[in-house]
């Protein structure tokens, strides 16, 4: 909360300093004062205020490093949201916990391959076409690859549709739940 307060803050006093600097502006110009020069990243700045600029995400995860189940979220979603909830329900119904899984986001091929060598998970679920495409090096539709296993550095991948595709189209529900099956089989899950 104190991060967000001071992140407001930042913006609220950022906003009244471009306001500021607009009305001077604005005031030389009506005394005939048209020549100013500002630097690039001045210019840069106050152009891009309120555009959203297209960042990196850090590579994060979450959970036990030793789960058995190692979850790749191609959305970077984590259990937030409407679809995390789903995921929660789906963890459920296999008999494991968020708290008992490894989950991490799909951000780049390298930083997930370590992940996955470094964690020797029993399993990989990738969740989303993303996921699947950067853990097995592919670039067909995920409908052509999900619903049986693969593998990556000896580790089995079972890729499946992620949680918010499934709130787009419920009917995937049944896809996903015998994807899972096949996940619990292969772990030793109780069914």
């Amino acid at each position: 909360m104190g991060e967000n307060n001071t992140i407001q803050s930042i913006s609220s006093e950022f906003i009244k300093t471009i306001q500021d600097v607009s009305q001077y502006i604005a005031h030389q110009r009506a005394l005939g004062n048209g020549k100013f020069s500002f630097s690039p990243n001045s210019l840069e700045t106050v152009n891009s205020w309120g555009k959203l600029k297209a960042t990196p995400v850090a590579f994060r995860f979450q959970g036990p490093e030793n789960a058995r189940l190692l979850f790749v979220d191609s959305e970077g979603l984590f259990f937030a949201g409407e679809s995390g909830g789903l995921l929660v329900k789906i963890l459920a119904a296999m008999g494991v916990t968020p708290e008992s899984v490894f989950i991490c986001n799909a951000v780049d091929a390298n930083s997930l391959h370590t992940r996955v060598q470094k964690n020797r998970p029993k399993i990989v679920i990738a969740l989303g076409q993303r996921a699947g495409h950067l853990l097995l090096n592919l670039t067909i539709p995920l409908e052509q690859f999900q619903g049986k296993f693969h593998s990556c550095h000896g580790i089995q991948v079972m890729p499946t549709f992620h949680p918010t595709a499934l709130l787009a189209q419920p009917g995937l529900k049944r896809k996903v739940w015998e994807d899972m099956q096949q996940v619990m089989q292969a772990a030793g899950l109780a069914q």
